[in-house]
């Protein structure tokens, strides 16, 4: 059978300082046999009548499916086809003999095979929240219209993995594979905030917000990096979860650790609170000298974090 895969090199944007999501991958399948059969034997009614209808729903699938990339071209597709499928389940059981076979987002080589519409459904909903994710990472985040739409997009990221976490996956009635766990889509819910949350820390940077507010933003977006570096270490998702990403969290967290300190200091400077700035500035030079061990002295860190990560800790050390 043709496989729709994508090479990984179209999922990512590695120049990003954020993270995103690589697709779910599956196989081509057809749906207007096993659909024309179930209405000859349960409707009693000519599925020929039907033909176009099944001919364009497996073209939806097709279209959803065969071309992923990061545009909202393949967004509209992939919304379109899921609003589909909710029609489709409301129409037909969620066994209609037809077989979906999907990949693992995170370990191609591993797949899930089933009769099952719910998690077909839940596939396609998986990889809106990629394309979304994905939009957000490309954005330049250099300016505030920018900013805003990596903002919404993150902010949709979470969402659609927040729904299929707490509503889609419990429907499913066959074993998934490990990028839809609770606890992994948990970690993905938890990480679209947390870049949602920084884009709004460039954009309070950008537009010269007071320090203190910038301060706060910081400590905000170092405590969700944080929680979410707890919950994808937990279990054998630590194992799962692509490599560099627990490093990614971590350095994350303590970056703006000493962000919010650096701020917090300027801010006592503009205050004539000398012995304050001293100390905050003290904190915030521990931090980064905790990010440095961890990347200079672990050769691991060096290679799998990326050099936009890396850039934004030299450049915060030699403030």
């Amino acid at each position: 059978m043709f496989l729709f895969r994508q090479p990984a090199a179209a999922q990512h944007n590695d120049t990003s300082a954020m993270l995103a999501v690589n697709f779910k991958t599956t196989e081509k399948t057809v749906y207007h046999k096993a659909l024309a059969e179930y209405i000859a034997s349960s409707y009693a009614e000519p599925p020929e009548a039907y033909r176009d209808d099944l001919r364009v729903l497996d073209e939806l699938r097709e279209a959803a499916t065969a071309a992923l990339d990061a545009n909202t071209s393949v967004l509209k597709r992939n919304i379109r086809y899921y609003g589909q499928l909710a029609f489709i389940l409301s129409k037909f059981p969620a066994d209609v003999n037809t077989r979906f076979t999907w990949y693992n987002s995170f370990t191609p080589d591993s797949e899930t095979s089933s009769q099952d519409l719910y998690f077909e459904r839940a596939s396609v909903l998986f990889n809106v929240g990629a394309v979304y994710s994905q939009l957000g990472c490309r954005e330049s985040h250099g300016d505030k219209d920018s900013l805003n739409r990596a903002f919404n997009y993150f902010q949709q990221a979470a969402g659609v993995f927040g729904h299929l976490q707490q509503k889609i996956v419990g429907e499913c009635r066959t074993q998934l594979t490990t990028d839809m766990s609770t606890y992994m889509l948990a970690t993905l819910e938890n990480l679209m905030l947390c870049q949602a949350q920084e884009c709004v820390w460039h954009r309070s940077v950008l537009t010269r917000m007071k320090d203190v507010n910038i301060a706060r933003i910081a400590t905000h977006v170092a405590e969700l990096y944080e929680q979410t570096t707890q919950t994808a270490s937990q279990g054998s998702l630590a194992s799962t979860i692509p490599n560099g990403w627990i490093d990614h969290l971590k350095v994350k967290g303590l970056y703006f650790r000493a962000e919010a300190q650096l701020r917090k200091s300027m801010d006592c400077l503009a205050n004539t609170q000398y012995g304050e700035e001293v100390a905050r500035l003290q904190a915030a030079q521990e931090y980064c000298s905790q990010i440095n061990e961890l990347v200079v002295y672990d050769q691991r860190w060096s290679k799998l974090l990326r050099a936009a990560v890396l850039e934004m800790v030299k450049s915060q050390a030699e403030l």
